[in-house]
């Protein structure tokens, strides 16, 4: 692949990205907006709409009222949406792998690497999730 591609994937990537933390932010906004519809609607209009086998109540889409818009939760948590632009750009793609846990793969596949195919694959595994781990220290 050549570099204009890998620059373009790169960008697509970058993108959906953000999109992602988008919607997982609006969910979280949705999530709120719907726990303060349903406390807004009065307790006689809930006990009309409680399902009888669970309880809980259908109170009909036409009575619930959203107290504020999206572009308002944004505005009040500003800190968000500077989280997302700075880390749009801030990916790393590569990271290596901690010297040790390759030596002791290369190990691993030179001794007898259908009798270790096990273990090969357990210490791959193990090793992404150490280095997830310390993905996640440098993030916070």
């Amino acid at each position: 692949m050549d570099d204009a591609a890998q620059a373009f994937l790169k960008t697509k990537i970058m993108d959906n990205i953000q999109k992602y933390f988008y919607l997982i932010v609006f969910a979280a906004y949705i999530r709120e907006q719907a726990a303060a519809a349903r406390e807004a609607v009065e307790a006689d209009k809930k006990a009309a709409v409680a399902l009888p086998a669970s309880g809980k109540c259908a109170i009909p889409a036409s009575e619930l009222k959203i107290g504020k818009s999206f572009v308002q939760f944004m505005e009040e948590n500003a800190g968000l949406r500077g989280l997302i632009d700075t880390g749009k750009g801030n990916l790393q793609w590569e990271r290596d792998i901690p010297p040790a846990a390759l030596a002791n793969l290369e190990q691993l596949a030179a001794k007898d690497f259908q009798g270790n195919l096990g273990k090969i694959i357990h210490d791959i595994y193990q090793t992404a999730h150490v280095m997830f781990v310390i993905c996640l220290r440098e993030i916070n």
